[in-house]
């Protein structure tokens, strides 16, 4: 019985070795497409090219637009104390209810 047993874990001890050794020769034949792509390139100004994202760029962007927002809100604001706007509200049309 335990003769048995050696010969059932060999068998599958083998199977394993050779599928480590089919996965290594595949590993080892494989073109190297990789390795160019990963080479680091030179830093762009261009904002149309995909790269490594800039965080300084886009936090000054989000300061930018933000600054355009409060902008608005402050015409908003401004325009709501001298009255340039006239705000008007409509009652409720009354709904048919169902019995």
């Amino acid at each position: 019985m335990a003769e048995k047993e050696l010969r059932t874990m060999a068998q599958g001890l083998v199977l394993i070795a050779l599928v480590l050794a089919i996965i290594a020769l595949g590993v080892w034949i494989r073109p190297a497409t990789v390795e160019p792509a990963a080479g680091a390139a030179t830093p762009t100004t261009d904002r149309s090219v995909a790269g490594i994202p800039d965080s300084g760029l886009q936090r000054q962007t989000m300061i930018e637009e933000l600054k355009k927002l409060n902008d608005r809100l402050a015409a908003i604001e401004e325009g709501l104390k001298e009255g340039r706007f006239q705000i008007q509200s409509a009652e409720k049309a009354p709904s048919a209810e169902k019995p």
